[in-house]
């Protein structure tokens, strides 16, 4: 079991502004390709409670990860393997999650007897050290839409929000509220089930 505190920026960006930087930064690079398999119950408790489950398939082992926003730009993450059936639509029992995850859960009354696979998100993703942190260029495909992304995650806020702000300064992008992937995705899910 893991915990985490990520510290990190992120920008959407138009195709465009995407390519630009993948050309500067990642020519002939190879990417990863990393697939979110995101997990809330019918109602969309966890994120109409601001949380993110989901699982993502590492090393031939399903990671299951839970994220808990704090301050602006920075999440707590509780992560632990796990082994269930990632089809969408797929319950999931409340014994397969890990149980620092479970603790989380049940801290915030969340009912994890109706929890299944909601869908699935796939990036692609680029990244690299740059100065202080670690500059990360993605193109996720979800739910019939596909966007793009530059993410700076960086070991402290105002290191962070210098060096992501000179980044954007030198492409000419203009700042974007930043909406994470996850919420992203369950924006496109509530128009798809016809919910607010």
């Amino acid at each position: 079991m893991m915990f985490e505190k990520e510290i990190e920026f992120k920008n959407l960006l138009t195709e465009s502004e995407y390519g630009k930087i993948r050309n500067d930064h990642f020519s002939g690079g190879q990417p990863l390709h990393l697939t979110n398999y995101y997990i809330d119950n019918n109602e969309l408790q966890l994120i109409n409670n601001l949380l993110m489950l989901r699982i993502r398939v590492e090393g031939g082992k399903q990671l299951m990860t839970v994220k808990i926003p704090d301050e602006r730009h920075v999440v707590y993450e509780y992560s632990g393997v796990t082994d269930i059936d990632l089809t969408e639509g797929a319950a999931i029992d409340e014994s397969s999650i890990p149980e620092n995850i479970r603790g989380q859960l049940k801290q915030r009354n969340i009912r994890m007897d109706s929890l299944a696979i909601q869908g699935t998100l796939v990036t692609e993703r680029f990244e690299k050290p740059l100065n202080l942190g670690l500059l990360v260029l993605d193109r996720s495909t979800y739910l019939g839409t596909t966007d793009f992304e530059l993410e700076f995650e960086a070991p402290d806020v105002s290191t962070g929000q210098a060096e992501f702000t000179q980044i954007l300064n030198n492409y000419g992008i203009v700042r974007r509220d930043e909406i994470v992937k996850s919420a992203r995705f369950y924006n496109a899910l509530k128009h798809k089930k016809g919910v607010n």
